[in-house]
């Protein structure tokens, strides 16, 4: 059978905030090789780490990242209530700079870009583009770009060395383009086929969110080893001893 792959969901999302440095390198400590952050535009146009289309859930605000400056949004803490309580008080939002400059820190460390489709109806595929793309500059063997929105992903794969992944809820959401092919194709566990014939396509399949050895064994017995989780270091740990 074949060994899993596993991608830090937002990092190491079960622990730590979500999409924030500290939950990234607790990922990377716990010995995960690939991470998975979210990216939307302040109001005036700073790139940060963030994934929910409000503030509510993360930040106990109201209005989305985009009504706001980045100088206000450092103001707001960002953690999760109902789930660490006041253990994260005082994290803040990471930017993207803070964040590429890790990346460059630790070069075996590859990510995913998920560029956010609020983000996208907000200011446009050209301002996001060419706002995103000049920070990560040079990182082409480091860092994908994935999202839900393929027409931003159809001009990248177009136009730039950059590798694409398209994300789906659901298998029937995705539709073969005759004249371009993305590298990664992300899914549900809950959206994917029963037949695996389906499964044979030319990118390569991710899967999440796989959170227990019994969902993650299932997969690799359908041939999909790249597994997206929030809990990195249970489901790296649970693999090392042989499940």
């Amino acid at each position: 059978m074949l060994k899993p792959i596993f991608i830090a969901h937002r990092g190491y999302a079960a622990a730590y905030p979500e999409n924030t440095l500290i939950a990234l390198d607790a990922a990377r400590q716990a010995g995960a090789q690939i991470v998975e952050v979210d990216i939307q535009l302040s109001a005036d146009y700073v790139p940060v780490l963030f994934h929910d289309r409000d503030l509510q859930r993360l930040c106990q605000q109201t209005g989305a990242i985009h009504d706001y400056t980045f100088s206000q949004l450092e103001k707001f803490n960002v953690t999760d209530i109902e789930k660490f309580a006041d253990q994260y008080a005082g994290n803040k939002i990471t930017s993207l700079q803070v964040f590429i400059d890790y990346l460059k820190q630790h070069p075996q460390l590859n990510a995913f870009i998920e560029l956010k489709r609020s983000m996208i109806d907000q200011f446009g595929e050209e301002r996001v583009l060419e706002i995103l793309l000049p920070l990560f500059a040079g990182m082409q063997k480091q860092i994908s770009f994935i999202s839900y929105n393929q027409t931003i992903l159809k001009t990248i794969h177009k136009n730039t060395d950059y590798k694409t992944g398209i994300v789906v809820d659901g298998w029937n959401e995705y539709n073969k383009q005759a004249d371009w092919q993305s590298e990664w194709l992300f899914c549900s566990a809950e959206g994917l086929p029963e037949d695996n014939a389906e499964l044979e396509i030319n990118s390569k399949i991710a899967i999440f969110e796989v959170g227990n050895v019994e969902l993650a064994n299932k997969l690799l017995k359908k041939g999909i080893c790249y597994l997206e989780t929030f809990r990195i270091k249970e489901m790296l740990s649970a693999f090392s001893s042989g499940n």
